[in-house]
């Protein structure tokens, strides 16, 4: 899903307000994240779930409608098909909003049921209780007209700017149960769905799959059958409906030759279709592209496509996204979850990251690989500027966050944070062949199926062959950023960087990270070089080949940070005593101007008590002060006749 500019503001507006009052989980560690998921799949959005919808497992949706695009209006039945997860069950349990009337419960084709419609929930008494394995098949008839509620409306009806009415449905996260009764469970998909939609004749029905039938319905009605065969999560089903103009095309997949069918069903008007037009043929770049980098589309024996809807954003319905406009991001957004989101789908709420950091991460892929690394790396800026907007903030989504809908589609956390680890992570992999064998095979590995994002972390260690449960710990389960300070000199052939960390918020308060500059020589030639800092504080060495005027941190613009940079840019031989940094937290660095067994370093704070007496035996020598208190003191360097050759005041402050 990709939700509009004005709706994202909406949605910090909401978070701030909220955020005021309530204060977040932290995760400090993968382990203590991984505990908090206990009660998430039962407790999700601002309900709790009745523990029987675990009884059973869905296996079919045949949803029928009768509606049309001026209001919300529905007249209909959903046939649900499943098996008994436990033995002599006797109740089946649906959810349905209490807006909507139940007129009858059935076995399809069979005899009524008793039923309770309470608490947005539909209790159906079995009238043979049924066993383990043993299929459950049933037909509830409903009605009624839902009440619409915001972005997040379940079904909607309104006129787009082009003055054509239209009927959507938009169910993510927990909002199927607004117009058809439903199990909103993500990690019971549904292996297949029937979506048949009835509406006056001067209007067409999309919907997911294939369009087998437009059947003629009487009273100038047509009846549009859409069936799709893949598995499908419950808020994946989708219907629009508008008097719509379809255009349609092949896109090609990644073998030479091959092609899925594209169909898009558009406002009916030929200046709103003009103006669409270039932006919708990059679909066939897109597909192409992502099919390249992370396997075929997974849908391909069926269509993509999309169908116009004035909302402020997209939906990936799957086969066929919900599109308020057509911009080339969105496109591409809501293509790209197709592979994260759809076919891969997260387990959790709490790991919204598998679908929305993935499929914003691929606005930035489409755009490196249709129109080039610069256009993709404005992306990437504008990315990093909303992270840095607030100190704070995980991509992982703990389990008592999920009852805010904001919170779960966080744009600069689940979206462009989530986009931005992962750009860290490629960096970090440092081998683009290596990477998008990680994501073919996440998708081939969890197709049809949800996934966490340890999941991910799991196939990313199998393919590298390396830990990276660090990486998730500090980018995916920690919060905020780092914070720089770089100090660089040059001693002979060598170039010495000291990068000193602290966190924009408690934890992390390090980043272990592969940091990368550009070093510059005094001819304006360059190189590039690639260090990784292990702990904090850390002096990083890299031989150099000539005279180094500069050095360029993050010239690729990997990491979100801040950062500053300064150089001791005297020639180290002749220089005098240089004491750095300043302030200083658990270290100081002191460099003599030549190598001496016979110099000592005392430190006094302002009242002349001596806290470090420490001999100097080399050229670069590092003084732990971890355990000073906070304040001012005094450096003293000290001869071996008991001269004070130099003296700096310094100023500690503890993190």
């Amino acid at each position: 899903m990709k939700i509009s500019s004005l709706a994202f503001i909406l949605c910090f507006l909401s978070y701030s307000a909220i955020s005021q009052f309530a204060e977040p989980h932290v995760c400090k560690s993968l382990p203590d994240c991984a505990h908090t998921k206990i009660n998430a799949s039962i407790k999700s959005g601002t309900y709790e779930q009745n523990p029987g919808l675990w009884d059973y497992d869905v296996s079919f949706y045949g949803i029928s409608l009768d509606v049309e695009p001026t209001s919300t209006d529905l007249i209909g039945s959903t046939r649900i098909k499943a098996k008994s997860n436990k033995n002599n069950l006797s109740s089946f349990v649906v959810e349905l909003m209490n807006d909507l009337t139940v007129d009858n419960v059935k076995y399809t084709g069979g005899s009524d049921l008793s039923f309770n419609h309470t608490n947005n929930e539909i209790i159906i008494s079995l009238t043979t209780p049924v066993n383990i394995g043993q299929i459950i098949d049933i037909t509830i008839e409903y009605s009624g007209t839902p009440e619409p509620s915001g972005f997040f409306s379940g079904i909607q009806s309104a006129y787009s700017n082009t003055g054509h009415p239209v009927l959507w449905t938009l169910s993510e996260p927990l909002n199927a149960r607004k117009w058809f009764p439903v199990k909103q469970v993500l990690e019971d998909k549904a292996d297949s769905v029937y979506v048949f939609i009835t509406t006056p004749n001067e209007y067409i029905a999309a919907s997911n799959g294939i369009l087998y039938n437009v059947i003629d319905a009487g009273g100038n009605k047509m009846r549009y059958e859409w069936k799709s065969y893949y598995p499908i999560a419950y808020y994946l089903i989708s219907i629009a409906v508008s008097d719509y103009q379809e255009y349609n095309f092949y896109a090609p997949l990644a073998t030479v030759g091959e092609e899925v069918f594209v169909q898009n069903f558009l406002y009916n008007d030929d200046n709103y279709i003009n103006a669409i037009m270039n932006n919708l043929m990059l679909t066939k770049d897109y597909m192409s592209a992502f099919s390249i980098l992370y396997g075929n589309y997974p849908f391909a024996e069926e269509k993509y496509g999309h169908a116009s809807a004035p909302m402020g954003g997209a939906m990936e319905h799957q086969t066929m996204s919900t599109m308020g406009s057509f911009n080339p991001d969105i496109i591409s957004h809501e293509l790209a979850h197709h592979w994260f989101g759809n076919n891969v789908t997260c387990a959790t709420w709490s790991d919204i990251w598998i679908n929305e950091g993935f499929a914003s991460y691929s606005e930035y892929l489409a755009r490196e690989f249709v129109f080039g690394k610069e256009h993709a790396n404005l992306w990437m800026e504008s990315a990093h500027t909303s992270i840095l907007a607030l100190p704070g903030g995980s991509v992982y989504v703990p389990p008592l966050e999920t009852v805010d809908v904001w919170r779960i589609f966080s744009g600069r956390l689940s979206y462009k944070k989530g986009a931005a680890i992962l750009h860290i992570l490629r960096s970090e992999i440092n081998d683009d062949d290596l990477f998008f064998e990680v994501l073919r095979s996440f998708n081939e590995s969890f197709k049809d199926s949800v996934a966490t994002g340890d999941d991910f972390r799991e196939v990313l260690e199998n393919i590298t062959g390396q830990q990276w449960e660090w990486f998730f710990n500090q980018w995916y389960y920690g919060e905020g950023y780092p914070i720089f300070q770089i100090i660089w000199y040059q001693l002979e052939n060598t170039l010495f960087i000291n990068s000193i960390q602290s966190g924009s918020v408690e934890y992390p308060e390090f980043f272990k990270a592969t940091l990368e500059f550009d070093v510059v020589y005094d001819d304006y030639s360059t190189q590039k070089i690639r260090l990784l800092q292990e702990t904090n504080g850390q002096i990083l060495s890299h031989a150099v080949s000539g005279n180094v005027i500069d050095i360029i941190f993050d010239p690729g613009k990997i990491l979100f940070k801040q950062f500053s940079i300064s150089t001791i840019n005297e020639n180290i031989q002749d220089a005098k005593t240089l004491i750095f940094p300043n302030p200083f937290s658990n270290e100081l660095r002191i460099i003599l101007p030549y190598d001496s067994m016979n110099i000592e370093c005392k430190i006094y704070n302002i009242e002349g008590i001596n806290f470090i007496s420490q001999k100097l035996d080399k050229n670069i020598n590092s003084v732990n002060t971890d355990f000073l208190p906070d304040g001012i003191f005094l450096v003293k360097i000290i001869s071996s006749d008991g001269k004070t050759i130099h003296r700096q005041k310094v100023i500690k402050i503890n993190k």
